[in-house]
């Protein structure tokens, strides 16, 4: 008896001394400061993001267009082909794979807006829900800029509507609050733009919206999501010192984001989930990407190229026939991007 009153006196001392230790590193006030500290561009603070986000069903265009992707036969022969072409410097388009037909996801895209499901206010970040969903996405945009990428071969103007099919799906997900749609959002519009100077002249209108769309904004707003995320869950559950600088480190990254003119960026390992350095340096990189599609189209035309970047670190230079931005941006694997150096004639 007294053996196993000391074996519980010494397990009582030990949850005690835990409790301590925790209590001496909790600050809820710590924490309470940083989340209350708003995000740039008007985004606010921690606590009203939720409010951004209400629940939201599927609509019907969302579940046909699943069930036709699902359809799809696995083929990783389509995922190297477009990795293939887009990383090449050429307009000749090489011997594309045998392709399934994806025209019924191409009329459902171009016909009818596809509303996504969204959680309410702020959900589990990386849910089985959300990376299915994901595949989804990817899946259908891989196999229509594929198909694209084959009509242009054969000079077939049609391949623009398979590439506006993408376009319409990257903007359905610009309600999505989760990094990994937006990503999903920012690959698409990166395939479709570095395929489009291989197209048949002329280019539609719509790709001119795309241009100037700019991702680096949602990608911004889904970092704050997952940091929202993570503070909801260690607010509650342990507010240290550590939670409260990794809030405002993460909220100083975005600050640098908002402001950054350069497009060679190499940014700071956030705290808050999964790093996303990589994003961000594919992401500005995309903003020479835009400028490489637009004056390879103009020597296509006959026009003058814009030499003047957005990059404040960059401009463009025309060698004889080929278009050259002053500088690379090497990305790391699997990343497989359009060159900044085009030989367009």
């Amino acid at each position: 008896m007294k053996k196993a009153l000391v074996v519980i006196g010494g397990i009582l001392a030990a949850l005690a001394l835990v409790l301590w230790v925790v209590s001496w590193f909790r600050t809820p006030e710590a924490v309470a400061t940083a989340a209350a500290r708003p995000w740039p561009g008007g985004m606010g603070t921690l606590d009203s993001v939720a409010a951004r986000f209400p629940a939201r069903q599927a609509n019907e265009a969302a579940a046909k267009l699943t069930a036709l992707a699902n359809a799809l036969p696995k083929n990783e022969a389509v995922e190297d082909f477009v990795g293939r072409e887009i990383a090449r410097a050429e307009l000749t388009i090489g011997t594309p794979p045998t392709l399934p037909d994806i025209s019924a996801m191409r009329e459902l895209l171009l016909r009818e807006p596809i509303i996504w499901a969204r959680h309410g206010g702020i959900g589990e970040i990386g849910d089985q829900a959300t990376s299915s969903r994901r595949v989804v996405q990817m899946t259908v945009a891989r196999s229509l800029v594929a198909n694209a990428l084959a009509k242009a071969r054969a000079q077939d103007p049609a391949a623009w509507e398979d590439l506006h099919a993408v376009w319409n799906l990257a903007r359905s997900i610009e309600g999505q609050p989760q990094m990994m749609e937006q990503t999903a959002a920012l690959a698409m519009v990166r395939m479709v733009n570095a395929v489009a100077w291989k197209l048949p002249l002329p280019a539609p209108g719509w790709l001119g919206e795309l241009q100037q769309r700019d991702p680096v904004r949602p990608l911004i707003d889904a970092f704050q999501y997952t940091a929202a995320s993570y503070w909801t869950d260690g607010a509650r559950m342990f507010p240290t010192k550590w939670l409260a600088d990794s809030v405002e480190k993460d909220r100083g990254i975005a600050e640098a984001l908002f402001h950054e003119t350069q497009c060679d960026v190499n940014v700071p390992m956030n705290d808050l989930g999964t790093d996303l350095s990589f994003v961000w340096r594919r992401a500005f990189r995309y903003r020479a990407e835009r400028e490489a599609t637009a004056n390879a189209l103009r020597m296509r035309e006959g026009k003058a190229i814009e030499a003047h970047s957005r990059c404040s670190d960059g401009a463009w230079k025309l060698d004889g026939t080929t278009l050259r931005f002053n500088r690379d941006i090497a990305t790391a694997a699997p990343d497989r991007p359009m060159p900044l150096a085009l030989h367009v004639k």
